[in-house]
């Protein structure tokens, strides 16, 4: 796979001329995503009630066939095969959109979406699967992919087992699947599983749902994120048809079509929310405050609230960069790195903002919307908007495995050797950058980001040079503050490069220049842990208390 922007960047150079190019979607396009938000906007105007779905976790049968028949099962297949035909874009507004009202909502069309029958279907020829797929979209049923297991999902090995039957038609599956998002609605289900005596090799199997020897076994509950179904599924002898399989594959977390399916699942299941959560906590921040006074000030008169209001407004901003560099004219293969940077971009900001919501709203953002609403105040759902956010930075894959897996890949790029392991060249000086509209304040911290890209490549060079492989995979933080430094940097560029360039956002100074300044104080201690091996006291302590030694600490 290819990339540009953090390709560049691992290796100490800021490709400035690339970021000018500010992404901008097209009106056809822009107007396709109004269409279709202003349609789902009407679905959940007649069929949800948010704080409901909140309280009982549960989805209503009649908001699912409502979304069902306005298109939203089928958001990014082209007009032609039954979809909406909307851009990655344009879908991840949806997406947003659905969130905005309901996180629950959002992520049950996500996960369809991004991980169902019409993420196959366009890749695959024609033959039987492809027919069941297609059966499955005419008819609208809901999807799944059942891929974590009881060990974990970190782990690359399937316990689930799939051994071909004797006279060769198909299948059998056996094994558990947990937190399988859609898992006890879905009616179609892609199950990851080894197949037998093929050396390790994982394969994805399609299983008609209902069918005998497969169980729901429970939804599970959650402390956020509630009436999204999730569900832990059992196999006992589910037999699938040779046809209905994608060929199994040793590496298959990087085989196509899974890697693309992780990706734009990510964004979708993760990003959208986040994004959609984030913003609302700025408007429910900006709400609270506005009708608040201290001693007969306004309270938007503080410094302390100004530097949070001002800080998630900057997050909010540097968030939709992200997310529009990425998504907004590119292909997968093209931008890989970066949209996987995305679900830690996303929803660790997006935490930020609704920590700071809850913060400013003091005991009214730990309240319950529900207890709020009894009392005729403003039912803003703060403390929910955390605990789904909550439940976004473990979605996906934990935030700081995520952190050490991508450093890992990135930094493999300098082991392969060839030119990027010493890449040299001309490396442009800040002064040599056209700055566009940028203020004087973001001129020095485009400055500053051309230093500190340097400094990034300078350590890497340093860590892999110094260091073999299997002993830097082993410093795991150090690779999660590499990966950390890298998405900090990149969100730097893009968001100084969207206020270079960007004619009609008149705030768009003073967002960089807040967002800069916050990223600077947040790398400052990663610098230092990337440079520092964790002192060998953790790892003794951490030690002892696992084999039960320092009781004492468990008593009071």
């Amino acid at each position: 796979m290819t990339s540009t922007i953090l390709r560049e960047m691992i290796h100490g150079r800021l490709p400035w001329e690339e970021l000018r190019s500010v992404p901008r979607q097209s009106p056809a396009d822009r107007l396709a995503g109004d269409e279709a938000v202003a349609l789902l906007e009407k679905v959940l105007d007649e069929h949800l009630d948010a704080l409901a779905l909140d309280h009982d976790e549960r989805m209503p049968d009649a908001l699912v066939r409502a979304l069902t028949d306005g298109g939203f099962l089928a958001m990014s297949l082209p007009r032609q095969d039954g979809g909406l035909g909307l851009s990655e874009y344009s879908a991840f507004r949806v997406y947003e959109a659905a969130a905005h009202r309901s996180p629950a909502v959002g992520m049950l069309l996500s996960a369809h979406n991004s991980m169902g029958p019409g993420t196959y279907l366009r890749a695959l020829p024609e033959g039987p699967l492809r027919t069941l797929l297609a059966k499955h979209l005419a008819a609208g049923s809901l999807s799944a992919i059942a891929s974590t297991e009881p060990e974990g999902a970190a782990n690359s090995d399937r316990s689930a087992g799939a051994r071909r039957t004797e006279d060769g038609t198909g299948y059998l599956l056996n094994g558990e699947k947990v937190f399988i998002s859609n898992g006890s609605r879905a009616r179609l289900v892609a199950v990851t599983a080894t197949v037998e005596d093929s050396g390790g090799q994982v394969g994805l199997f399609f299983v008609e749902v209902p069918t005998p020897g497969f169980e729901v076994v429970a939804e599970h509950e959650y402390m956020g994120l509630r009436g999204a179904p999730s569900a832990h599924l059992r196999m006992t002898d589910v037999f699938v048809p040779v046809e209905h399989t994608v060929s199994a594959h040793a590496e298959w977390r990087s085989a196509s079509p899974f890697a693309e399916l992780h990706t734009v699942a990510r964004i979708y299941l993760i990003s959208a929310p986040s994004m959609a959560i984030a913003r609302r906590c700025l408007d429910w921040s900006r709400s609270f405050v506005a009708g608040r006074r201290v001693d007969g000030r306004p309270l938007a008169d503080y410094e302390a609230v100004q530097r949070m209001i001002a800080a998630s407004a900057a997050d909010v901003y540097a968030m939709d960069s992200a997310v529009r560099r990425a998504l907004i004219g590119t292909e997968a293969t093209e931008s890989q790195w970066e949209r996987d940077a995305l679900k830690n971009i996303t929803s660790l900001s997006g935490w930020r903002v609704a920590d700071r919501a809850v913060s400013l709203c003091a005991a009214q953002g730990f309240e319950t919307a529900r207890s709020k609403a009894a009392r005729g105040v403003p039912a803003y759902p703060v403390e929910q908007a955390q605990r789904d956010l909550r439940g976004l930075r473990i979605g996906g894959g934990v935030d700081f495995n995520l952190d050490r897996v991508l450093a890992a890949r990135m930094l493999a790029t300098y082991y392969r050797g060839g030119p990027e392991r010493n890449p040299g060249g001309e490396r442009p000086t800040p002064d040599a950058l056209e700055t566009g509209a940028l203020s004087e304040a973001n001129r020095d911290h485009l400055t500053a980001l051309v230093q500190d890209v340097r400094r990034l490549g300078e350590v890497c060079a340093e860590l892999t040079g110094s260091t073999p492989a299997p002993e830097l995979l082993a410093r795991q933080e150090t690779l999660i503050a590499v990966n950390r430094i890298v998405t900090e940097l990149f969100t730097t560029a893009v968001v100084l490069a969207r206020a270079a360039w960007s004619d009609d956002e008149p705030q768009a100074q003073d967002l960089a220049a807040v967002h800069c300044h916050g990223a600077r104080r947040r790398l400052t201690p990663l610098w230092d842990q990337v440079s520092q091996q964790l002192p060998e006291a953790y790892g003794r302590l951490s030690r002892a208390w696992m084999s039960g030694a320092p009781t004492d600490l468990l008593t009071p």
